[in-house]
């Protein structure tokens, strides 16, 4: 399922993406955060990428609101591409993959994948 997780009680282990909507503060898994599975999030992560140079994966990035407009406009462009119902084969050039089996996996359930990642953007954006 591709989705946003907000209830911290249901995290297994650490393999997960927070987004804190403050300054670090020096604690993870805050309460007031949204958590995606690494997979999920890497489906958007050519944009955060792209919107921001010093994006690092592995490491806290605090983004500004300059930023995070130019990231939700991307995504914004990301979503209507995948609205748009697009070539199969096309998708790797804008979503990112992170795990060899990734992108098989997605293909193998294309149509509902692209719905919800689709929900998951709009949500992501719109609050």
């Amino acid at each position: 399922m591709i989705d946003i997780i907000y209830d911290t009680s249901i995290l297994e282990g650490s393999c997960y993406i927070e987004v804190f909507p403050d300054k670090y503060n020096g604690a993870c898994w805050n309460s007031s955060s949204i958590f995606f599975t690494e997979e999920n999030f890497c489906y958007m992560m050519p944009v955060f990428e792209k919107c921001y140079q010093k994006f690092d994966y592995y490491a806290f990035n605090e983004i500004g609101i300059e930023t995070w407009k130019e990231i939700t406009n991307e995504l914004e462009k990301m979503k209507q591409f995948l609205a748009n119902h697009p070539n199969p084969c096309s998708l790797k050039d804008v979503l990112g993959f992170p795990f060899a089996y990734s992108e098989t996996e997605f293909m193998e359930n294309t149509d509902t994948n692209i719905k919800q990642l689709i929900l998951m953007i709009t949500i992501f954006n719109h609050g």
